[in-house]
């Protein structure tokens, strides 16, 4: 294995978020005539998948209650449904199901999703969700059910064979992706901007962009710029 002196794009973490970054980068670059994805450099300490992407429940939703949130899933929702066969993903949908206090959390949900276009239905009242649910599962008997949110878009994906689709992806586009490289320190320069990054393998100096992606140990690489360990949060007045 051999560790490249620069790349222009560097991506700490081959999980999902990392990955997908890694990809879409590398086509715009591709299609907009700025470089192509030789430009992209992905690390992991590991191995693709081998954190939190691999062993996620792999369900795809929009259940989310910032408004902000909402936007992104959709975003993202429609990334899995680009490609459903290279994702391994399934677009069964989602339903959430609660009891009468639920019913103010899942209405405003709903309706969130329906100012972004996101396609669902909301269900009010037991006879009418007992109904529901019966045309979906006819051996359904949950009681005191009374809302339900039934996504018709989202689904679930095989969490390590959607990570899988993606390194092919990537590799289609000429990313390179090297596992086993732990990213140790991070050089900075006058600006505090990260002009290198010394790893196991080796020092990379960053042309452009470092894109930090490392799910759980994130903590670690917010200290190696010597950042805030805190954060004062704070109400409007």
């Amino acid at each position: 294995m051999t560790i490249p002196a620069r790349s222009r794009y560097l991506v700490v973490g081959a999980g999902i978020h990392g990955l997908s970054t890694a990809y879409h980068l590398a086509k715009e670059l591709r299609t907009r005539n700025l470089g192509s994805g030789a430009d992209v450099l992905v690390l992991d300490k590991s191995s693709p998948g081998s954190g939190a992407s691999g062993i996620a429940c792999g369900v795809v939703r929009n259940n989310y209650f910032q408004p902000a949130m909402s936007e992104l899933m959709q975003a993202c929702v429609e990334v899995w449904e680009s490609d459903p066969a290279a994702y391994h993903y399934n677009p069964v949908g989602y339903v959430a199901l609660g009891a009468a206090v639920q019913e103010p959390d899942l209405t405003a949900t709903y309706e969130r999703q329906q100012r972004i276009g996101y396609r669902s239905d909301l269900i009010v009242g037991e006879a009418a969700v007992d109904r529901h649910m019966k045309a979906l599962f006819p051996d359904w008997r949950a009681k005191g059910v009374t809302v339900c949110l039934h996504e018709r878009q989202g689904g679930f994906a095989f969490n390590m064979a959607s990570v899988i689709g993606l390194v092919e992806k990537c590799e289609s586009e000429g990313v390179t992706i090297l596992s086993g490289v732990e990213v140790l320190e991070l050089e900075l320069g006058a600006d505090d901007a990260v002009t290198a990054v010394s790893t196991s393998g080796g020092r990379i100096a960053v042309g452009e962009q470092l894109v930090i992606a490392p799910g759980p140990w994130a903590r670690q690489f917010w200290a190696l710029p010597g950042l805030p360990t805190t954060i004062d949060v704070r109400t409007p007045s």
